[in-house]
């Protein structure tokens, strides 16, 4: 039986993929910073932690009534003598070492536990998730026109799909309000996407916020519709894009899904 329905990306690019954690009047905190243990999926006490020395950082700078990046500079200094820091130092290596498969990658998480988390090599350099989408062209060539049309059957006991998911996430966002996902060029979806890529928009979506239908217009070819009703704010799009042209904003009203019991 399906209770409830949510889907959202996590930063798991490890210690090396983590930005600066200030600047003038800013700092970041869990998932925006990257605090998260990609070795155990486990984030929270990460979160809880950088929470806690944002809050001593801004309580120094509220006795200094001073907010520059000098001052906020303490939070970044607070992570590096903290726990957090060497809990993520020791699995930074953990997510790029799949880079190559599975089994390498698996080879290279056992090294990592006896090498400090260091592995094959330290400081791998990791590539952001929509370079690694692959064009159709290759795809094919790898494993087959045939596999680019799989379908899958629904029974919603199983399986459900994804407006049944959308139904079950509760997510609810005014339907006449701007689309909070913008597209910067829809020529780029309907024709040079559609042709390297086949849209993959349609398909990582967990939320079916985007379907490519027929365009009235050109007969014969089909366009993308949006329906930003039925997002619920997992931001792949606006990672795994491999254009990266399509930018999740903050929708009016505070909408989005609504996780209960959690």
């Amino acid at each position: 039986m399906l209770l409830h329905y949510g889907a959202k990306t996590i930063p798991e690019g490890g210690y090396y993929s983590m930005p600066r954690l200030f600047a003038d009047g800013l700092l970041l905190i869990g998932d925006s910073a990257g605090f998260l243990n990609s070795q155990r999926l486990k984030g929270i006490h990460m979160a809880i932690k950088s929470g806690m020395m944002a809050a001593e950082t801004i309580f120094e700078a509220l006795k200094k009534d001073d907010f520059s990046a000098g001052v906020l500079k303490g939070m970044q200094d607070r992570f590096e003598s903290s726990w957090a820091k060497n809990e993520l130092y020791k699995v930074r290596n953990f997510h790029a070492g799949f880079d190559g498969g599975l089994f390498a990658g698996m080879m290279n998480a056992g090294l990592q536990m006896i090498t400090g988390g260091r592995g094959f090599i330290d400081g791998k350099e990791t590539k952001p998730d929509h370079a690694h989408m692959m064009p159709l062209k290759e795809y094919v060539a790898r494993h087959g026109d045939e596999n680019t049309r799989r379908t899958l059957k629904f029974d919603n006991n199983y399986l459900f799909d994804k407006l049944t998911d959308v139904y079950h996430s509760a997510t609810k966002h005014e339907e006449d309000q701007p689309s909070h996902l913008v597209i910067a060029d829809f020529d780029i979806c309907n024709n040079q996407c559609a042709e390297e890529y086949g849209n993959p928009c349609q398909y990582f979506c967990p939320a079916q916020v985007y379907e490519m239908v027929d365009d009235e217009d050109c007969p014969g070819k089909k366009k993308l519709q949006l329906t930003p009703s039925n997002c619920v704010h997992c931001k792949t799009c606006d990672i795994a894009d491999p254009y990266q042209i399509i930018n999740w904003v903050t929708p009016e009203g505070g909408g989005g899904p609504n996780y209960t019991n959690c």
